[in-house]
Parts: C-alpha cells; structure tokens; sequence
C-alpha cells in the first residue's frame, strides 16, 4: 500500500493531490509504528522514499513544505513516532528499550544518591492460559496486569512490559517497610480473579525486587539482581515476593564459584562421588548402592549437591558431568561387585540418542546391564512421554533396572506411570516424616507399597533414620530401605570395607511378625 501511495505522489502533478495523498501516507505510517521493529522500519523507509520521490518530481513545492498544514502533520508524525517507538502496543505502557533507557537517565542525570526500588515480576500459569484459552484471552489478560500494575504502583518512575509475561516497574525508595507492603499488595492485585471475554481466568505473580542507586550499582546489575529475586521468588511457591538480599547474594558468587569449577579441564581434580547402600528390607544386606555428588578441595565446599547439580544444568555442563559420573560409578561398581543406581538429570535425559551414549558407556566398562540402575524423577517422565517410553524401554531391554526417584515430591499424578514400565519407586522421605504420629501415614505408605507390587514394580523408602522406622516399613511390605541409620554416604574404599565384613543389620525372628531391633 505504502508502495502505491507513492507511485501516486509521484504520477499526479497536481500539489494539493500531492498534499492529501502525502497525509494519507502519514496515517499509515503511523499505523506501521504499532507493528514490531521490522515493520516500524519499513514504514519509515517507505516514508522517506515517497518523500524524496515527490520532492524530486517537484510535487510538493517549497511553500507546500513550509505552510502550516505540512508542518502540523509531520509534527504530529514525529510525536506520535516517538511515543510508539517507546510503547508497549499491548499494554500502552514502556517497552523494554524504553525502560532501560529510563533506567540509564536516572543514574545519569542524579547529582544527589537516587535510591530506587526495582519490581520484576512475571506470571505463573501464562503458558497455560494461551494454550487453553487462545492468545486472545492471554492479551487481555497482559492488558488487564498491566492496568492493575499501574494501579498499585499509583505514579512510578517507569512502569513497562519487558515481553511475553514480563513486567518491570522502578519507584523511589523510601523505606523497607514500604517496600514489602508494595510488593504484597502488587502480588495480591493479581492475585485476584479476571473476568476476561466471559470467562474467569486466575493466575498468580513472582515478584523480585531490587533496591540501590542506579548510578552506583550499574543498570544492568539492577535488573539482574531483580531477575534474580524473581527467580527466587518462583522457587519459593506461586504468588510470592523476595527482596534480593545479602543471603542470595552470597548463593549467586557461590553459584558463579561453581561454573567456574565446572569449566576447568578435569573433574576428578574436583569432585568424588560418595556411595550410600540400599538395603534389602528382609534381611537388612546391601543390595545396591546409590552414586552421590561430592566436591572435593576447598573451592567446593558447604555447597550442596543439588546446588551444584543445578547450576551444572544452567550453565549446559551437566552433559559432561553426568557421563563423568556414569564412569566413575560403573569403576567403582567392579570392586564392590554391586549394582550402582545413579540419577539422571532430565536435560541428560532428553538429550539427543541419551540411551545409546548411556548403553555405550556400560559397554566399556565390560560390566553386565544388571550392574546399572539408572533413576529418572517424574517430570522426566511427563516432559515427553512418548520419547520418555522409548528410551526406557531400550534400557530395560537390555537389562538395565529404571526406578522413579523421589516419588510424591512432584507431580504425582498416577495417571502417567501407565504408560511405562518401569522396574520400581523410590518413595521421597516425606511420606515417613510423620510416621508413628498418625495412622493415616502408615495408611498412605502401605497403599503405595500396594499400588507398586500391583504394577510389578519394587518399592525403596529413602530417609529412614530410625531402627523403629525401618522396623515398621519392614513391616509394611517396602522391598528396599535407604537412609543413615542404615548406611551413610561413604567413599569406595569404605564400602568395600563395609561388604566385606557386613553382617545383616535387621533380623527376623520367628513368628509372623517378629522382628529384633537393628544392631550396631
């Protein structure tokens, strides 16, 4: 259209006819710089083009140029260019440049210390509602936070949708007190229901928040420490606020150590791997084992495995640490003649032919498949159901046992476990937290044990720290037990040592049900 309206310029030779069909062009440009950059861009392109062309053909004379009219829309032209360059189409407040930009002038422009508090805050369940709903009900929605947004925060600085569900906000700083009541009043505006093209749509908001003068902390690190917040409030549970503090400022250098450990050359230097038995519940002897994650020196230390597991998964080191991990556990698995359970990380998992690196990995090894158990949590299991299901099966084909680890800490939607098969479940420890509180608990442990059997699959309980404890599971039909009363973490040496002269640590007496005490 832009192209046309320019021919047109051009082939009429009448100047008011130029004039018209030069305003005409202006509204559509105008349009375009609703559109995203690629569209804005051409728009402007096309503008300068029509304009050099009428001016070439000597459409639009000189006093054309300087009458009132051609100044007014040109005028309004760069206004509102300006103003859209600057805003968010779908919600009229800043966009994400012009929020930086925002950001960047005051820490310029403050002569005096400008403490400001920085809100980044996304929505929980978005995916969800434009998946379910259609991108329609989702704007409106963006719509309708961003209006909620402006109304708790009353006159910001800067409010601004920075994409998809991600806002950010900056408000002078005044004190922490202000700061908490803000933030809970902007999680629980959003909090309450939408009512959006007939339908009620509820989400909820993480929130982080960042306090400091731009001019001293930088920008970037601003932004960074409230992203990081945010992410910490996303951890905590839905619909919540965290305030970047010296606590997580402490995690991310820790963090940071942590890649920086990951990315030098070899990880024996760094790492070890600790082995805690498993053992079977009828005559307490050990089993199997389970390969845990250990830093070793001082660069490591105090940081849990998870954490370290965690940033390896961030930072796409997790690859080369898992298979660092599958050989070091399958060496170890030929001096104490056991099977080794190791856990994989669902981005190993996913990865691409994960079960023939793994199988290849056994094969060099020269152990037999029944000297690996592999353990998968159960978002492994819903991220990809199908793939999921071909890649166990081609484990178990060969003989190689697959357990759900941590069940009952995640989905826990029996639905799933249907549609695989799989060799048996690792009870999270939180079903024995209240063991021998309530009856109910000793209910839920023997159902699960049960709905295990009834599927062919074995049964361990993690976490036993009691003799009376493992007692009892023994009793409720558990296959395996694992915990510190009946074996700590320990290093290779150490369990052989231990299998070597292992007695059996639960014995049953005659009778039914009788069974002594564990012995020392």
């Amino acid at each position: 259209m832009l192209d046309k309206i320019s021919h047109m310029m051009v082939a009429r030779r009448q100047p008011g006819t130029a004039l018209a069909l030069l305003a005409v062009l202006l509204s559509c440009i105008a349009a375009y710089y609703g559109l995203n950059g690629n569209a804005r861009e051409a728009g402007w392109l096309a503008f300068i083009s029509a304009c050099s062309g009428a001016l070439s053909a000597g459409l639009l004379r000189d006093d054309i140029l300087r009458s009132d009219r051609t100044r007014s829309l040109l005028a309004d032209l760069l206004k509102e260019s300006r103003r859209r360059l600057r805003m968010d189409p779908l919600t009229g407040h800043l966009n994400r440049a012009a929020f930086t930009q925002a950001l960047e002038e005051l820490a310029a422009t403050s002569s005096d210390s400008t403490m400001v508090m920085l809100l980044y805050f996304d929505l929980n369940r978005f995916k969800e509602v434009n998946d379910t709903l259609g991108h329609y009900v989702g704007d409106r929605l963006l719509e309708a936070v961003g209006d909620r947004a402006a109304e708790v925060l009353s006159d910001p600085i800067a409010l601004a949708r920075l994409g998809g569900d991600e806002f950010a906000a900056i408000l002078p700083f005044r004190d922490e007190a202000e700061v908490k009541a803000i933030g809970d009043a902007l999680i629980n505006a959003i909090g309450r229901p939408f009512h959006l093209a007939d339908r009620v749509v509820e989400v909820s908001a993480s929130l982080g928040i960042a306090i400091g003068d731009p001019a001293i902390y930088g920008c970037e690190e601003l932004l960074r420490r409230a992203d990081l917040a945010m992410y910490e409030a996303k951890g905590n549970r839905g619909g919540s606020v965290h305030i970047f503090d010296d606590l997580l400022s402490n995690r991310q250098m820790r963090e940071n150590s942590i890649r920086t450990e990951l990315g030098k050359a070899h990880f024996e230097e760094r790492f070890m791997l600790h082995y805690q038995p498993i053992v079977d519940a009828r005559d307490g002897k050990t089993c199997k084992v389970e390969a845990l994650l250990r830093s070793k020196g001082t660069a490591l230390d105090g940081i849990s495995p998870a954490l370290m597991v965690s940033v390896a998964e961030d930072s796409g080191q997790i690859i080369q640490l898992t298979e660092w991990t599958l050989d070091t556990a399958l060496g170890a698995a030929q001096e104490f003649k056991c099977p080794v359970a190791v856990n994989v990380s669902p981005i190993y998992f996913r990865h691409e032919n994960f079960a023939d690196r793994l199988i290849d990995r056994l094969i060099a090894s020269g152990l037999p498949p029944s000297s690996l158990v592999v353990e998968v949590t159960e978002g492994v299991l819903i991220s990809d159901i199908s793939s999921a299901r071909d890649s166990i099966g081609h484990l178990r084909a060969i003989g190689i046992e697959v357990y759900l680890d941590d069940f009952g800490t995640g989905y826990s939607s029996l639905s799933y476990l249907q549609n695989f098969e799989l060799d048996g479940m690792k009870l999270d420890k939180s079903f024995i937290q209240k063991l021998g509180q309530s009856e109910k608990a000793i209910r839920i442990i023997r159902s699960m044990v049960d709905f295990s059997h009834s599927l062919g699959m074995k049964t361990v309980m993690e976490g036993v720290e009691s003799e009376w404890q493992a007692r009892l599971l023994q009793l409720q039909g558990c296959d395996y037990l694992q915990g510190f009363e009946l074996g700590v973490p320990m290093s290779c040496e150490d369990l052989c040592n231990r299998l070597a002269t292992e007695p059996a640590v639960i014995h049953a007496d005659k009778g039914k049900h009788g069974l002594s005490a564990l012995s020392s």
